[in-house]
């Protein structure tokens, strides 16, 4: 293989890594089921069905949740890398004394991501 060939797959390897390593963290959205009444970040949820979507501004993301196309919260997120594939979509989250369930992470199917709420 001459110099050329060598540099040109080179630089089509690290064009590949670059592209993969920005779809790792770019902007989506998913269907999401909550099968409870839940809160994030203070915000009241109905249990149902919602999209929830994201823009990713790194580390931070703003995420949307939204019922039948209307937003219902918009709240600042982090998106981060979880080491593992997801296989389906999931919300983690923490009961408060009261009953009330707080939403501290949504898992994200087909990926290894995960969006993390903080208070």
């Amino acid at each position: 293989m001459n110099k050329r060939n060598h540099l040109v797959t080179v630089i089509l390897t690290l064009t590949l890594a670059l592209v993969a390593s920005a779809a790792a963290f770019a902007d989506g959205s998913r269907k999401l089921v909550l099968r409870y009444d839940m809160t994030l970040k203070g915000t009241p949820l109905a249990q149902g069905e919602y999209t929830v979507s994201w823009v990713n501004r790194s580390p931070e993301a703003t995420v949307t949740l939204a019922k039948k196309n209307n937003a219902v919260a918009t709240v600042q997120g982090r998106l981060v890398d979880a080491g593992r594939k997801f296989t389906q979509n999931a919300v983690l989250f923490d009961e408060a004394a009261d009953g009330t369930r707080i939403i501290r992470e949504i898992r994200l199917a087909g990926s290894s991501q995960a969006i993390v709420f903080s208070d």
